[in-house]
C-alpha cells in the first residue's frame, strides 16, 4: 500500500497488516480492503470514499477526524473502535460485528447501524438525523444533544436510554420499544402527538 497522502486508488490491499500504525492525512476512493488488520491503528484526519473493508478486524482502533463516506464494513469485527468527531455520512457498519463502541460526536446521518447490538453506548452532540436503527439494540444508551431528526427506529429497543436534551421530531414512536425510557417535557410531546393526542396548555377551553 503506498504510503503517500494523496488520493489513492490502488488494487484492493488483502490480508496486510496495518495494526498499531498511525496514519495521517491519508486519502482512499474506491478502495476494497480485504481481510486486514488495523486493530490498535490510529487514523487521524484520513478521507475515505466509497470505500469497503471487508472481513477486516478494528480492535481498540482509534478513527480521529475522519471522513467515512458511502463506506461498508461487511463481516468485519470492531471491537472497542472510536470515532472521534468523524464524519460517516451514508455508510453501513450493519453487516459488521459491533462491541463495545465508542462514538464521539461526530455527523453519522444516514449511515446504516440496523439490528446492531449498541447497548449502553453513549452518544452525545452526534448527528444521527435520517439514520437506520431499525432493530437496534439500545438499551441503557445515553443520547445527548443529539440530532435524531428523522432517524428510522422500527422495532428498536429503548428500553432504560436517556435521550432528554436531543431532538427526535420526525420519530415514529409507535413502532418501537420503550420501558423506563427518560424523556423530557418536548419529547413527551412528541410522543403524545404520535399517538394523535393534543397539548392544550392548562385548563379546558373546548378547544
Amino acid at each position: 500500500m503506498s504510503a503517500d497522502k494523496g488520493r489513492t486508488s490502488s488494487p484492493a490491499p488483502e490480508g496486510e497488516d496495518f495494526s498499531c500504525e498511525n496514519w495521517e492525512k491519508r486519502r482512499f476512493s474506491g478502495v476494497t480492503f480485504r481481510g486486514c488488520d488495523f486493530s490498535g491503528a490510529i487514523l487521524d484526519r484520513c478521507e475515505f470514499e466509497n470505500c469497503s473493508f471487508r472481513t477486516c478486524r478494528f480492535g481498540g482502533t482509534i478513527f480521529l477526524r475522519c471522513s467515512l463516506t458511502n463506506c461498508t464494513f461487511p463481516y468485519a469485527t470492531l471491537f472497542a473502535v472510536t470515532f472521534d468527531e468523524c464524519r460517516m455520512v451514508g455508510s453501513s457498519l450493519s453487516e459488521a460485528s459491533v462491541s463495545a463502541m465508542t462514538p464521539k460526536g461526530g455527523n453519522w446521518s444516514y449511515t446504516l447501524l440496523t439490528g446492531l447490538d449498541l447497548s449502553r453506548t453513549v452518544w452525545e452532540n452526534a448527528n444521527l438525523e435520517g439514520a437506520d436503527l431499525c432493530d437496534c439494540k439500545l438499551t441503557g444508551c445515553v443520547f445527548s444533544r443529539c440530532v435524531l431528526t428523522g432517524a428510522r427506529l422500527a422495532n428498536a429497543d429503548l428500553s432504560k436510554a436517556d435521550l432528554r436534551g436531543s431532538r427526535v421530531d420526525g420519530v415514529d414512536f409507535l413502532h418501537l420499544k420503550m420501558k423506563d425510557t427518560k424523556i423530557d417535557l418536548e419529547q413527551a410531546v412528541l410522543l403524545a402527538e404520535s399517538m394523535g393526542a393534543r397539548y392544550c396548555g392548562e385548563g379546558n377551553h373546548g378547544d
